[in-house]
């Protein structure tokens, strides 16, 4: 299954070092992880063992519709996320090894766990649309240097930028993380090995 994700630089560099990546239940927010842990218990149900660690989230599809791709990055990743950086990593995960659920109704479900809304008591595993403006996600449960088709930073756009050094208390951060010398020595770090690289843009391709 073709299929995309976001993450963060180290991710990247782990893949490249040790060739495979668990996310870890410290980096799942705390009011989430009840839900995290029903999905990783249905994913285990069905044989997609995750071996202790929460899922790793991705999206179905090649990336290509760059509008798409833009669009979840502007509502999934917070001002803080895009500081530390982010690469846009497009897989080819064994079917196997997927679960495919709705987006719309994990988010209900989630906001029942948190305690937010009276119901969904269970969550809709069926993999099924809800209606025509939801979305389908795909959980794995791991990343694999095999996998993955190609991998590059994805930068903020511009809106996003101007919004970020706006903010004093991120704009320093900012200014560190994208300088040449930063950047220069994180693709020096990533660039060999089994995870294919490319070249830093920033268009969305």
């Amino acid at each position: 299954m073709r299929l995309w994700t976001l993450q963060a630089p180290e991710v990247v560099a782990t893949l490249r070092s040790t060739g495979n990546y668990r996310a870890d239940w410290k980096l799942v927010t705390g009011n989430w992880c009840d839900a995290y842990r029903d999905m990783t218990a249905e994913m285990e149900r069905r044989g997609v063992h995750c071996q202790g660690a929460p899922p790793i989230w991705c999206w179905p599809g090649r990336a290509l519709r760059r509008g798409q791709v833009r669009s979840s990055a502007r509502l999934l990743l917070s001002y803080p996320e895009w500081v530390h950086g982010r690469w846009l990593l497009k897989l080819d995960v064994p079917d196997e090894l997927t679960l495919v659920t709705s987006y719309a109704a994990w988010n209900d479900y989630l906001g029942f766990t948190m305690g937010f809304q009276d119901g969904p008591e269970q969550m809709d595993w069926s993999g099924r649309r809800t209606s025509e403006w939801d979305e389908l996600q795909v959980t794995i449960p791991e990343l694999r240097s095999e996998w993955v088709v190609r991998a590059r930073p994805y930068p903020p756009d511009a809106d996003t930028v101007a919004a970020i050094r706006a903010d004093p208390d991120l704009r320093d951060e900012f200014a560190r993380t994208r300088s040449p010398r930063s950047r220069r020595f994180f693709r020096a770090t990533t660039s060999a090995g089994a995870v294919s690289t490319a070249p830093e843009s920033s268009s969305d391709t």
